[in-house]
């Protein structure tokens, strides 16, 4: 059952225009009672473009971020294996995870940063110029995305691909916010007129973490003084919405802080849409008389984390290698993982000829490998590299000469949170 409109909200004639202003009610917001006690109400204010919440299902918990940081809640949700919805709600900014038995399902985010077309944008699906071509000739209320499959920007696979690494992008974004308010109704709720996926919750929340921590050194560094963003000459011309705002601000002052400022965003989305200009080419970053902003290495921050991320994940795939190897050789895993990597090499491209030595990668040569591609190289690294931990994961589980081979899982899982 979809997301309706609630119960009918409090009439005008029990809200007089005093309670009204005392609220902070416009003309257009109504009330709702979401759960009472003899003690307490929760009130709903909404508007013509509020997110619907449920109405006929039963709100089980509500908490302040600052308190109960979101991971929590939600590892909270996934080991009760509990099924519902959960909105997430700080400032101007929105979110909604749909969970069935502790996994998510779906997830919808208010952000334009967070829409299907900038995520397939930074993805390398489309390019920028089918982005703006399709946002203007696009009429809703119909998919977004099957318009793009309709012009022939995107297969059908792709799309799917494209929906499933926007859900997960929109749950991963929620650990990096320190504040905010959490409700959780409790029951099976379904997203209207979507596919159901399946994801699995433990392991977003534990790349949520991690993009977190890569976040703020991201946001730390936009707020040092001496950096400057500066918008490539005709990139605000062929952007719309947020984007075309932020740029537009840069030419007044090309600081961080006066953009967010400027534009009215939170510095957190800001970093985060930041990082998509810069990936898709429309800004650079200049410190200190530099071309680019380098760290103590001398590769650039986004460089840095993608070694990051490939040697996690190369780390993680050694660990998972060697339990099989010591009970069958190198050869016999090598040879099963060659032909993984070639039938997964149509979906993820860094797969095709990956060679294993002693059964496992190179983080150099996979580095090297990545740093070709264009978009968002961490999210085609994880996706690639995933699959064989997936993989070796499904032997381990499955192999009639490893035992307790769940517990030896277990212990691997600071390795893979590092994801």
């Amino acid at each position: 059952m979809g997301l309706i409109q609630g119960a009918a909200p409090l009439s005008e004639r029990e809200l007089s225009p005093a309670l009204r202003e005392r609220l902070g009610l416009s003309e257009l917001q109504s009330l709702r009672v979401l759960a009472s006690t003899p003690r307490t109400i929760l009130l709903e204010r909404a508007g013509p473009e509020s997110f619907p919440l449920p109405f006929d299902r039963e709100l089980v918990l509500t908490a302040d971020v600052r308190a109960f940081p979101l991971a929590d809640l939600l590892q909270l949700v996934h080991a009760s294996a509990k099924s519902g919805f959960l909105y997430f709600e700080h400032a101007e900014c929105a979110k909604t995870v749909y969970l069935h038995a502790g996994e998510v399902v779906f997830a919808t985010s208010n952000q334009r940063v967070d829409r299907l077309g900038e995520c397939l944008l930074r993805s390398g699906a489309i390019s920028t110029e089918q982005l703006l071509e399709a946002e203007q000739v696009y009429r809703p209320p119909a998919p977004f995305g099957r318009f793009l499959v309709e012009l022939g920007f995107l297969s059908p696979r792709e799309l799917w691909d494209g929906v499933k690494a926007q859900v997960e992008e929109t749950v991963r974004s929620l650990f990096s916010f320190g504040a905010g308010s959490v409700l959780f109704w409790e029951g099976e709720v379904r997203p209207d007129n979507v596919v159901r996926l399946a994801l699995p919750t433990k392991r977003l929340i534990a790349e949520g973490l991690s993009q977190r921590d890569v976040l703020l050194r991201f946001l730390a560094q936009l707020e040092d003084p001496a950096v400057r963003l500066l918008p490539v000459e005709g990139a605000a011309r062929r952007l719309g919405g947020t984007e075309r705002s932020i740029l537009e601000a840069l030419v007044e002052d090309p600081s961080f802080p006066a953009m967010c400022r400027r534009v009215g965003l939170d510095p957190l989305s800001g970093a985060r849409t930041v990082r998509l200009l810069r990936e898709t080419r429309n800004l650079t970053i200049e410190r200190a008389g530099s071309s680019e902003m380098l760290s103590e290495s001398g590769a650039s921050p986004d460089q840095e984390r993608l070694r990051e991320c490939v040697r996690a994940h190369v780390a993680l795939l050694a660990e998972l290698a060697t339990p099989i190897i010591a009970v069958e050789g190198v050869e016999a895993l090598r040879a099963r993982l060659t032909q993984v990597a070639e039938e997964s090499a149509g979906r993820h491209p860094l797969l095709a000829d990956l060679r294993f030595e002693g059964g496992v990668l190179h983080p150099k040569e996979v580095c090297e490998r990545a740093l070709r591609f264009p978009g968002d190289r961490r999210r085609a690294v994880r996706a690639a590299l995933g699959e064989l931990v997936s993989y070796l994961e499904f032997e381990l589980l499955n192999h009639p000469r490893i035992e307790d081979a769940q517990g030896y899982l277990e212990d691997l899982d600071k390795l893979r949170a590092a994801l």
